[in-house]
């Protein structure tokens, strides 16, 4: 039995849903059919892998495939995934051998998005492999229940790694959770630390100074980030911050609202970002990527009209404490002169 590490990094809106139904999911469709699954799987299977990405793609061969690889010949039945989110993990456990293609897990039932849209056709999204699994623990609280090491190994980039040599916290870490027994410790550390740093963002930052940090951060996690100008012309809605993942395809446009303590987050940011995206989608602008909507504000909360808007429009949304959590996790040691 081994452990491992499984990001889900393309489409959320449908990887996370086909997730709730017990379909764990990767990338790679443009090699999703049965018989590369079957031959890929097969003695020496590696061979005829490497070659159809060579034939494919040429070479120099791409790094990353070893994480499509993992997935659909490493990892066996029994196995336990730990899938992050964000302030979250799920651990699940593989039940069984097979690796199903876009096609065939299409022809077993209807694939929908956060918001119940029709995946009509396999070509929508870039999900081509899907692992049946189980639940083991969903939607725990990384600050409470795991501890250094398991935490560092989550911010990894890469979408997939063996981490059976953190058997051990992973395992300590589901005891804790189902006893109810945190590590109080790391907890407590993070809730009064970020307490601090939103204190400090709050009193001490203005709108531009907010929106350099966002992009600081998106710098500081791996992006190319850049704050659009205000004077584009004959746009709909607005971005404050752009950021860029090269090595999973995906960008975020984000939209950042300054907000002093106390205060509330209205739906207007969510209708400002879902208009970009909306428009960059019709433009077909950044075609090929994953494009995906945040809001980030330095307010406490969001209003209940805009906790709903963003469900309808798949977009997410980060309160002060959340994005203070944040710059946390990603490291302030180099926070100074950044903004």
């Amino acid at each position: 039995m081994n452990y491992w590490l499984h990001r889900v990094s393309h489409h959320e809106e449908v990887a996370y849903p086909l997730l709730e139904k017990g379909y764990l999911s990767i990338g790679w469709s443009d090699f999703s059919t049965p018989d590369f699954i079957k031959k890929s799987r097969e003695e020496n299977g590696g061979t005829y892998f490497d070659e159809t990405f060579q034939k494919e793609w040429g070479l120099p061969l791409p790094r990353n495939r070893y994480n499509l690889w993992r997935f659909i010949v490493e990892m066996e039945k029994g196995d336990w995934v730990v899938v992050p989110s964000w302030g979250t993990f799920s651990i699940f456990e593989i039940e069984d051998d097979s690796v199903l293609s876009i096609s065939e897990l299409c022809n077993r039932f209807k694939i929908n998005d956060w918001s119940g849209n029709p995946i009509e056709n396999t070509t929508q999204v870039d999900l081509g492999f899907f692992r049946k699994v189980k639940p083991i623990a969903t939607d725990v609280s990384r600050y409470e229940y795991l501890d250094a090491a398991l935490t560092a190994r989550m911010k990894i980039r890469q979408t997939n790694a063996d981490i059976t040599d953190l058997k051990d916290s992973i395992e300590e870490a589901l005891t804790a959770y189902k006893e109810k027994k945190p590590l109080n410790i790391y907890s407590q550390i993070v809730e009064k630390t970020s307490r601090q740093i939103l204190d400090t963002i709050q009193s001490k930052l203005n709108p531009d100074k907010f929106e350099r940090l966002v992009e600081w951060y998106f710098k500081r996690i791996g992006a190319t980030a850049v704050i659009p100008s205000k004077n584009e012309s004959g746009k709909e809605g607005d971005a404050d911050v752009v950021a860029t993942f090269e090595f999973i395809k995906t960008i975020i446009y984000t939209q950042v609202k300054f907000h002093s303590r106390g205060t509330e987050t209205d739906s207007w940011a969510i209708e400002q970002i879902n208009d970009y995206k909306s428009q960059k989608d019709r433009d077909e602008i950044d075609n090929g990527y994953s494009k995906i909507a945040w809001v980030i504000s330095s307010g406490d909360r969001f209003s209940d009209e805009a906790k709903d808007l963003a469900k309808t429009a798949n977009i997410q949304l980060f309160d002060g404490k959340t994005f203070a959590t944040m710059l946390l996790e990603a490291g302030i040691a180099n926070l100074n002169g950044a903004i």
